[in-house]
């Protein structure tokens, strides 16, 4: 399963005007509650995002001095040169096509889910592929007023339950 998990703001946007997340990282929640992310990533063998993204998640790591976060084997989607690498983290830089990412996604992940971790390009790319079997939205109360949005296709979607934390 393709799982799109991501937080957005009241009016839509994954990211701020200039790409930044820092909006969301202060928003009040219990990460053992409900939408808690241990029990998400347990559920997770690999993982897609964007270029954006994972130069917001550098940064944020080296600003912190924290290690890279995830344990799965992560593809990350880019047109551009790779970076240096995180340390001991199972990247891969690409600029195959969607169908062929997910492929290989799904060989990793052996029977658990892959998560697309964004941005909305990203998961607007698998839901174009018709790869995109869930969507987890973690609303926060906050207007940005602009940004990056949440996805950029139009989508039928069914809402299987609604939680609150924080």
């Amino acid at each position: 399963m393709f799982t799109y998990s991501t937080g957005s703001s009241l009016d839509g946007f994954v990211a701020d005007a200039r790409g930044g997340l820092g909006w969301l990282l202060a928003v009040d929640h219990d990460p053992e509650g409900p939408g808690g992310f241990a029990a998400f990533d347990a559920r997770i063998g690999a993982l897609v995002m964007g270029r954006s993204t994972y130069d917001w998640v550098e940064a944020e790591l080296d600003r912190t001095g924290m290690v890279w976060p995830h344990r799965q084997p992560t593809w990350v989607l880019t047109h551009r040169e790779p970076p240096a690498v995180v340390p001991d983290a199972p990247i891969t830089f690409t600029d195959a096509p969607i169908d062929a990412v997910a492929t290989a996604m799904r060989s990793a992940a052996g029977a658990r889910d892959c998560w697309i971790v964004g941005g909305g390009q990203v998961a607007t790319g698998f839901a174009t592929a018709g790869l995109l079997d869930e969507v987890i939205v973690a609303v926060a109360p906050v207007l940005l007023g602009a940004g990056t949005p949440i996805i950029t296709t139009h989508l039928d979607l069914t809402l299987v339950s609604a939680e609150r934390n924080g």
